[in-house]
């Protein structure tokens, strides 16, 4: 199995450097041109499925990379990390090497912990690799879904901090499973 996954297109909040989580925002121009020029490399990996999460910049990006003849599926378990009352805040005005400390594990302004958060798309991960085991699959999703999916697959590092890993828009990341 070949694994896919690429962050969805800007939005207005990535542009303002807001903490998105589950605010379901939609991509702004810019998102969806940069969309458009990944679809060329896209278009050359022999995708078989799409998943995507059923936000709106997910959603938007799913449909411009991908020919109408490829399935697409949205996915609850890949949505973004609920951010809780972090939501709407500057990036910079939020810890977030204490949120991503997996022995920290915190749940601060309503945050969702992140072992649970690991544990879902552990289960997501298990799941889509014994579900579609000879298949390509593309996994449109968001900045922290794609840092959990790196961190599950290549291992956590053993101080706990998952920050070290950053994940542009619309960068693909790609694993044989």
């Amino acid at each position: 199995m070949k694994l896919y996954v690429v962050r969805h297109g800007q939005t207005i909040w990535n542009q303002e450097q807001k903490v998105q989580g589950r605010t379901d925002i939609p991509l702004n121009e810019e998102g969806i041109k940069e969309a458009w020029n990944l679809k060329k490399l896209v278009d050359t990996l022999k995708i078989d499925l799409v998943i995507t999460s059923p936000l709106k910049r997910a959603k938007q990006t799913a449909q411009i990379l991908v020919d109408k003849n490829i399935k697409i599926i949205e996915d609850e378990r890949i949505i973004e990390r609920n951010w809780g009352k972090n939501e709407g805040k500057l990036l910079k005005d939020v810890d977030r090497v204490k949120c991503w400390d997996v022995y920290l594990n915190i749940e601060d302004n309503n945050i969702e912990k992140v072992q649970d958060f690991l544990d879902r798309i552990s289960v997501f991960l298990e799941d889509i690799i014994n579900t579609y085991p000879d298949k390509n699959i593309l996994v449109v999703t968001h900045s922290a879904v794609s840092r959990a999916i790196h961190y599950l697959i290549e291992k956590i590092p053993e101080n706990g901090d998952l920050t070290t890993m950053s994940v542009p828009n619309l960068q693909i990341l790609e694993y044989k499973l």
